[in-house]
């Protein structure tokens, strides 16, 4: 039976590149530096080595937070972090944009299917003002609309979703004027 062997190929920094498997007399030393790994941890992207050994890194701060090899330890990304916290905010404005809005004291539901149901019956209500349809709130409960109540409730609708976007836009500048981790996680829905 062959000597089986693990390599790790490593950069200088440390950074490793990949890990190689077989047994020792067939394997052939790849380019760049190499260890012959001898222990039994499984080796991925939680280690680096360091003067020929393999090292486990620090646990990760966030997902923020890029691995600087020269100083073995995380370091902020600022354009990862704004991004993070970009698609966190776009997060809270579909989950507004999208659960529900009040009009005339009653809840409507304002999901994708609802906003179109919406749309539609104000179209209906501007092709014919003597419109009534019973509609079903939020809350389940059923509610009789006329036609300019319908144009009422679409303009509320049309306002809602706008106010979602203006806020967004606005926490997004926020974002972008953001020169620290603190100052970005302080920008918040």
């Amino acid at each position: 039976m062959t000597d089986q062997a693990t390599y790790v190929c490593y950069k200088e920094s440390g950074q490793i590149t990949a890990i190689v498997k077989g047994p020792r007399d067939v394997i052939e030393e790849p380019l760049g530096l190499f260890v012959d790994y001898q222990g039994w941890d499984e080796i991925g992207a939680n280690y680096y080595v360091s003067d020929g050994e393999i090292v486990q890194k620090p646990i990760r701060p966030s997902t923020s937070y890029i691995f600087d090899y020269p100083s073995k330890d995380w370091v902020l990304d600022l354009g990862v972090a704004k991004q993070n916290k970009w698609n966190e905010i776009k997060g809270f404005r579909e989950a507004q944009e999208f659960g529900t809005f009040d009009w005339g004291g009653y809840t409507f539901q304002c999901n994708d299917v609802s906003q179109r149901r919406i749309q539609g019956a104000v179209q209906l209500a501007m092709l014919d003002s003597t419109l009534t349809l019973d509609w079903t709130l939020a809350d389940n409960t059923v509610q009789t609309f006329n036609a300019s109540e319908f144009e009422a409730i679409g303009q509320a609708l049309a306002a809602h979703v706008s106010a979602c976007h203006v806020k967004a836009r606005t926490l997004r500048a926020e974002i972008d004027a953001a020169t620290s981790e603190e100052q970005i996680a302080a920008v918040t829905w």
